[in-house]
C-alpha cells in the first residue's frame, strides 16, 4: 500500500518578473515522516521551493498543501512549521535558553511548560550546560545544534533546513549529519532539506530530488539515483561519472551499443527513447571499472574492453586513481582499492580495462536549457523572523 502524501506541491511554479521561472510547474509529494533532500547546484530553485514551503515566498501558480490543507494562502507563523538556516539566524542578545524559548514565547506557551520544553529540548541536542550563555561564546557546531533544538521545541509538523551545515568544518559537518540523522530516526520528523553536496544528500536523505533549471529532473532514493540515473545531468551531478561520448548503433528498451570515439563498441543499460544514430554518454562509475592485469579479474562475454594509456596515478588512502586516455582526447578514471596486494601500472603503459555491461548505463546527451540566471530570496533576517515565528524555529 503506498503512503499518503504530506506535502504535496501541485503545479507550482515562481517567477520574480513574469516571464523567466525559477521554478517552474513543479509536482512533488513528500511522505510524513520521510527525509526529502532538495539537490541541485546553485540557481536551480531548491532554495525558492524550500522558501515557498516555509512561507517567505509566495508561489506565482500552483497549490502547496500540509496534511491537505492549503498553505500557500497562510503566513508563515501559521504553516507549523519549524526552520533552520545555515546562518544559524540566533538572537545574539538572548541565552541560548531563550533563544531556544523564544516559538514558544510567540506562541504564548505558560512559563512553565516553556521551561519543560527548553529543558527537553537541550537534553536532546546534548547542551544542557550551556542554557546561560549567549551565542557568541558558543562554537558554530553548537550555535547550529541550538537553532536545531530551537526548531524542535514546540514539535512542528514538518521541519525545514536550508544548507544548515554549509559554514562547518568537514570533521564537524559529518558529527552534524549523524546527529539531524539520530533525530529524524527518533522523533520521526518529516524533514526537507535543502544541500548542493551531492554526498551530504546520499548519505542523509530517504529520498532525494534532483533539481536543475527550476524543474526536478529526478527523485528517487539514493540508490537509484547513483545506479540508476534518468539523464545525463543527473549522472553527471550525483557521484563521480565518467561520461565518454558516442553515437547508438544498436538499441532496444532495455540495452543499446555505443560506437566510442576511438572506435570501441560499449554495451550497456539504456534510457527509454533511444534511437540508433542519436548522440549518447556513457555514465560509468569508476569504482565498476577495473584493470583486469592488475587486479587479477577475467574478461568475459559479460564485459566491455576498452584499451587506454596510463596519463596519472594518484594516491587517495584507501584506493589509487588511474587517470587514463581512450583514443585520441577522451578520459576516463578507473578506482583501484589499495589492497597492497597487486601491482600498479606505470605511466607511459597501454592497458586493458573492463566493466561488466550492466555496470553502465547508455544516456541521451540532450538537457534542458539553462535558464537566465535568476535571483534567489535572501535568508530571513532575525528581525523578519520575530514577526515569522516558524522561520525562527
Amino acid at each position: 500500500m503506498s503512503n499518503p502524501s504530506f506535502i504535496s506541491f501541485s503545479g507550482v511554479s515562481k517567477s520574480y518578473d513574469g516571464t523567466n521561472y525559477v521554478v517552474d510547474d513543479l509536482n512533488l509529494d513528500v511522505r510524513k515522516g520521510e527525509f526529502l533532500s532538495l539537490l541541485g547546484p546553485s540557481g536551480s530553485g531548491k532554495t525558492t521551493t524550500l522558501m515557498m514551503l516555509a512561507g517567505f515566498e509566495s508561489p506565482t501558480q500552483g497549490e502547496i498543501r500540509l496534511d491537505g490543507k492549503r498553505l500557500d494562502d497562510k503566513p508563515p507563523h501559521q504553516r507549523d512549521i519549524g526552520m533552520v538556516f545555515q546562518n544559524y539566524a540566533l538572537f545574539p542578545h538572548l541565552t541560548i535558553a531563550e533563544n531556544v524559548a523564544f516559538p514558544l514565547s510567540v506562541r504564548r506557551v505558560s512559563r512553565a511548560e516553556q521551561k519543560t520544553r527548553v529543558k527537553r529540548a537541550l537534553d536532546m541536542i546534548e547542551l544542557p550546560h550551556l542554557a546561560n550563555r549567549r551565542p557568541a561564546q558558543l562554537s558554530g557546531g553548537q550555535q547550529q545544534r541550538v537553532a536545531l533544538a530551537r526548531a524542535l521545541v514546540f514539535e512542528p509538523s514538518v521541519v525545514l533546513m536550508d544548507e544548515p551545515l554549509g559554514a562547518l568544518d568537514k570533521r564537524l559537518r559529518e558529527t552534524m549529519q549523524y546527529e539531524i540523522m539520530r533525530l529524524h530516526r527518533e522523533l520521526s520528523l518529516t524533514i526537507v532539506y535543502v544541500t548542493h553536496d551531492q554526498a551530504e544528500a546520499l548519505t542523509m536523505s530517504d529520498r532525494v530530488a534532483v533539481f536543475s533549471d527550476g524543474r526536478i529532473q529526478q527523485a528517487a532514493t539514493p540508490s537509484e539515483l547513483y545506479e540508476n540515473a534518468q539523464n545525463a545531468f543527473v549522472a553527471n551531478f550525483v557521484g563521480e561519472n565518467n561520461g565518454l561520448a558516442g553515437r547508438v548503433v544498436s538499441c532496444d528498451d532495455t540495452w543499446a551499443t555505443l560506437a566510442l570515439s576511438d572506435g570501441s563498441l560499449i554495451r550497456g543499460r539504456c534510457e527509454r527513447g533511444l534511437r540508433v544514430g542519436d548522440e549518447a554518454m556513457l555514465a560509468l562509475r569508476p569504482e565498476r571499472a577495473h584493470i583486469a592485469a592488475v587486479e587479477g579479474s577475467h574478461v568475459d562475454e559479460h564485459n566491455n574492453v576498452v584499451r587506454a594509456r596510463v596519463e596519472e596515478l594518484v594516491y587517495c588512502g584507501d584506493h589509487h586513481r588511474v587517470h587514463l586516455t581512450l583514443g585520441a582526447s577522451d578520459s576516463i578514471v578507473v578506482k583501484v582499492p589499495n589492497t597492497q596486494r597487486h601491482t600498479l601500472p606505470a605511466s607511459g603503459d597501454t592497458i586493458e580495462v573492463a566493466w561488466r555491461h550492466d555496470d553502465c548505463k547508455i544516456l541521451a546527451t540532450s538537457v534542458p536549457p539553462r535558464a537566465p540566471a535568476l535571483r534567489s530570496p535572501a535568508t530571513p533576517s532575525p528581525s523578519l523572523i520575530t514577526t515569522a515565528p516558524a522561520g525562527a524555529n
